[in-house]
């Protein structure tokens, strides 16, 4: 039994030996991730440097290919360039066949792969041109991505579905910034892709995946200030990111997208912190600028966002309670006070949104306030579950809100010297205490 198999086996029989009582969900976790570390559960990861070959080699054979056709393309007839563009597609085709009939060359097969998914965009570019078909040009790219998505899914290739990802981004992007759309079908795409990764444990395209959703979220961000301010949209993108976080963690528990939901956790962690960290800044507004005396159209499209932003409050709050309703006698402190944390943030919204909008120094303030803890309680949480994730981003974004107040609000207030000399002890001081507290954290990533 090889590394991905014994793997596999472990995600069937570790919830059943949980039901059995022989041990808890934390320990089931710890093992399941050793167990990946060992993991061959990428498909190339063990052909590294010839993939890697081999995608430059494809990457030059696409440029000299489209360089080819562009300097000859006017002296030849429609015959001699379909000739040329079906061959070259076949060929590539024909060379992934060969390459992955035998196991030695299989990453070699994975470029040709991708080559023939290159090349079949090409093709429907260049045949449209021929033909004159002026269409919808999106629809080209969403053909393209649908030819590539096929392809991952019949040939189970994990680098095919990462460029399947990348196009279409370039899809909804045309549909989201040429057309002003808001481009929903892309989530049926991603709904699709994420069922592929799980079903084939492809967890390098995982992080791509997840990522592409925030790009898509970040991508409608200048078209969603038509009816909200900018100041407000932060809340709102805080809030999101929040949410998705609640519904990784909820959905944890469940062995067969573990790993998934892990990278939507961190990545949606990230998410969050950005925005919490934009509002942070004091010459920030926290509310809603647009004016109410625009069109009914805007008027009431703001207190849609106003609705919104009481709903993500609401489900975040019910997530919350969902996951501590089952054993609030048994719920560590840590917890409790990071809901604490949760509603000192909401209240401190929803007051300067909704009520007290002059008052936004106050607000500001809370919201630096309840940094300062998060970074407190991230390196708490790091060092009390072995995760090296939270203890680095607590520690980044520290470093990366201290600098930031320093130059926007002391910089005439406190003589830089003490200023950086206090920062460098604390950092230094961090340092030692997680140095002293448990050396197997900084190695148990």
């Amino acid at each position: 039994m090889n590394n991905k198999q014994f793997y596999k086996k472990l995600q069937e029989r570790l919830p059943q030996w949980q039901m059995q009582g022989w041990l808890d969900e934390k320990s089931a976790n710890a093992i399941l991730n050793d167990a990946y570390s060992e993991a061959d559960t990428s498909n190339f990861k063990a052909h590294k440097m010839s993939f890697i070959l081999g995608i430059m080699g494809v990457i030059l054979l696409a440029v000299g290919a489209i360089s080819f056709f562009a300097a000859n393309w006017q002296g030849m007839s429609k015959l001699i360039k379909l000739t040329i563009l079906f061959s070259s597609m076949t060929f590539a085709y024909l060379a992934t066949a060969w390459a992955l009939s035998s196991q030695k060359y299989f990453a070699l097969g994975q470029a040709f792969l991708l080559l023939g998914v290159l090349l079949f965009g090409n093709n429907i570019m260049l045949i449209a041109q021929i033909y004159h078909i002026d269409s919808h040009y999106p629809n080209g790219v969403l053909l393209w991505v649908a030819g590539a998505l096929l392809t991952a899914i019949i040939m189970k290739s994990e680098v095919v579905l990462v460029a399947g990802v990348l196009l279409s981004l370039i899809w909804t992007g045309m549909k989201i910034f040429d057309f002003r759309q808001i481009h929903w079908p892309w989530l049926i795409f991603w709904a699709a892709v994420v069922w592929l990764a799980i079903r084939e444990g492809f967890h390098l395209a995982s992080h791509l995946i997840v990522l592409s959703l925030f790009l898509w979220l970040l991508f409608y961000f200048n078209s969603f200030t038509r009816y909200a301010s900018e100041d407000f949209l932060v809340q709102i993108y805080l809030l999101i990111g929040l949410l998705i976080v609640m519904l990784a963690e909820t959905l944890k528990c469940r062995q067969h997208v573990a790993y998934f939901v892990e990278h939507l956790s961190y990545y949606a962690l990230i998410f969050s912190f950005i925005f919490l960290y934009i509002l942070s800044f004091p010459d920030l507004n926290l509310y809603s600028s647009v004016s109410y005396s625009n069109t009914s159209g805007i008027f009431k499209a703001q207190l849609t966002w106003m609705l919104i932003h009481l709903v993500l409050m609401g489900a975040i709050l019910m997530f919350t309670y969902t996951r501590l309703k089952g054993s609030l006698k048994a719920i560590p402190l840590f917890k409790w006070l990071a809901v604490l944390w949760l509603l000192i943030l909401f209240v401190s919204l929803f007051l300067n949104v909704y009520f007290y909008q002059e008052q936004q120094s106050i607000t500001v303030i809370m919201v630096n306030l309840l940094l300062f803890f998060l970074v407190i309680g991230l390196i708490y949480f790091g060092l009390s579950v072995y995760k090296r994730f939270y203890v680095n981003a607590a520690f980044i974004l520290f470093s990366i809100t201290l600098l930031s107040r320093y130059f926007d609000t002391f910089w005439s207030l406190m003589d830089r010297s003490v200023f950086f000399i206090v920062g460098g002890l604390l950092l230094i001081i961090g340092g030692y205490w997680l140095e002293k507290k448990d050396d197997s954290l900084i190695n148990s990533q």
